[in-house]
């Protein structure tokens, strides 16, 4: 018995933009390398209309996993909503629209983050309330992500990925004793909490009309990395850091359920470069294919979108089958790292 035994995943769901562009298409206009789009490895993204926003994504995404889980929106108790990126608005309360639009009117709803790993973490934070509070019993996690232009390029923004738009949803239910969480393993090494932040716009610096003419009211990692990480040496330091944690996590997941790494079937992770991938396949000692990476290739980084988006694919082309132990794994900007094992 687990300390989240009787509560589980009752369902998944995803939804892409029907929009598609192939990085073979844009790799002239960002003079991408063949060696460049060869490490990175992600074929093409979805990409969605000018009209369409994340919240419209996350709900297309809550009502199939509401259809598939089999229940009603008003037997909803709680709504979790997380994002990565950018809101249609700022201080604004979109998982209150989602609550509405969706129709349950019986939840209380609210946001978690954490960055690319605001899944994992509402997946613990939904079996937590769920065993502590008698009064609930369903918990919807829902995220979306859109990566738009000025404030951010999907494709210039890091050198580890490329961003693409989606949703995905989960629903987490008391009675539930198949896709158990058996344990999660969370960390934090906050020395580059500022290499993701718009650097004007809140109470340090105030916005003002200069500031986007110059183009700082955006989003751009590789730009503050050259800023702070200012050697070769000292980007090697730091890259070698971000590595050990994802292996600390990772080893301490394992250690925390029991588990050795050659009981682990499938890995579930987030959707960055295959180089990336690749280095958790090899600490793992698990071969890429038996992994989330045939979903990465073909829809990009989506934030905190990526975890459940791919467990649904996977489902649904029986990637991922009873009996298996499944981790799932996540990196976000601060920097942390998540990971949990779920006993399908």
């Amino acid at each position: 018995m687990t300390i989240y035994s009787g509560v589980g995943i009752a369902s998944t769901a995803s939804y892409s933009p029907k929009k598609i562009v192939y990085t073979e298409a844009i790799k002239g206009k960002y003079r991408f390398t063949r060696e460049y789009l060869e490490k990175i490895g992600i074929e093409k993204v979805h990409v969605a209309e000018d009209d369409e926003y994340p919240t419209d994504m996350a709900v297309k995404a809550a009502k199939k996993a509401i259809q598939e889980a089999n229940i009603y929106p008003e037997e909803i108790d709680l709504i979790l909503y997380s994002y990565g990126a950018f809101p249609e608005y700022f201080i604004w309360a979109e998982y209150a629209k989602i609550q509405h639009e969706i129709g349950a009117k019986n939840a209380a709803a609210m946001r978690l983050d954490q960055a690319c790993n605001a899944q994992i973490i509402a997946l613990e934070y939904a079996c937590a309330k769920i065993k502590s509070n008698a009064h609930i019993n369903t918990v919807l996690i829902v995220s979306a992500d859109v990566f738009r232009e000025p404030i951010v390029n999907r494709w210039k923004n890091a050198d580890a990925c490329f961003f693409g738009d989606g949703a995905s949803a989960a629903v987490i239910k008391r009675g539930v004793t198949t896709n158990e969480i058996i344990g999660v393993c969370n960390m934090t090494d906050g020395e580059l909490n500022h290499l993701w932040r718009i650097p004007v716009g809140g109470t340090a610096v105030p916005l003002q009309s200069q500031h986007i003419q110059d183009g700082l009211f955006r989003i751009d990692m590789n730009r503050f990395a050259l800023e702070y990480l200012k050697d070769d040496e000292e980007r090697k330091r730091v890259a070698e850091r971000m590595i050990n944690t994802n292996i600390a996590t990772l080893h301490r997941l394992l250690e925390k359920i029991g588990r050795k790494k050659s009981q682990v079937d499938k890995m579930i992770t987030y959707n960055v470069g295959r180089y990336i991938i690749q280095n958790i396949c090899d600490v793992m000692e698990m071969d890429i294919q038996d992994t989330s990476w045939n979903v990465c290739k073909n829809h990009g980084h989506m934030g905190p979108v990526d975890i459940f988006f791919n467990m649904d694919q996977m489902l649904k082309t029986t990637d991922i089958r009873s009996g298996q132990l499944v981790t799932i794994f996540s990196a976000g900007t601060g920097f942390s790292t998540a990971s949990a094992a779920i006993q399908f």
